[in-house]
């Protein structure tokens, strides 16, 4: 199976139009999973499996780091950058130690921030429903959104 990129599911928007705030929920939302699915691996003793999701963890996480507009996005993308840095390193160790709490961790992360670019995205929507010609637009944390 092939990891779950930011290509791969900006490859989707394109076919499907989907506005680009989505594609950076479904990233979380992908990583969520493949976390879930990696304390599966640790739970049933299948290390195989659990290196697999974690892989496609870090792959997404990459993704993400090389998606930030540093001069855009200023604070805030230097703080997810760091934000990623450290889930990496908390992925690495939880695939060494096989430890479902660092994974666990890495996915109360993952959640927070999929809740929060949820709702900065709704708020969004909702102010260009009012402004249409201002759809669109990038968010200015992510090169690509």
């Amino acid at each position: 199976m092939t990891p779950m990129t930011y290509n791969a599911y900006a490859a989707t928007a394109i076919r499907e139009d989907l506005p680009q705030d989505r594609i950076l929920i479904m990233l979380y939302e992908g990583a969520i999973k493949f976390i879930h699915l990696a304390v599966r691996g640790i739970d049933e003793k299948r290390p195989a499996l659990k290196g697999e999701y974690i892989s496609k963890v870090l792959a997404i996480l990459t993704e993400l780091t090389a998606a930030l507009d540093m001069e855009r996005g200023g604070e805030i993308a230097e703080n997810l950058s760091s934000l990623y840095d450290y889930m990496a390193r908390r992925l690495t160790e939880a695939n060494i130690k096989n430890d479902t709490e660092s994974l666990r961790e890495v996915e109360r992360l993952m959640l927070s921030l999929k809740e929060g670019f949820s709702e900065a995205s709704r708020i969004r929507r909702q102010s260009t429903a009012r402004r249409p010609e201002k759809t669109r637009e990038r968010c200015g944390v992510c090169v690509a959104i």
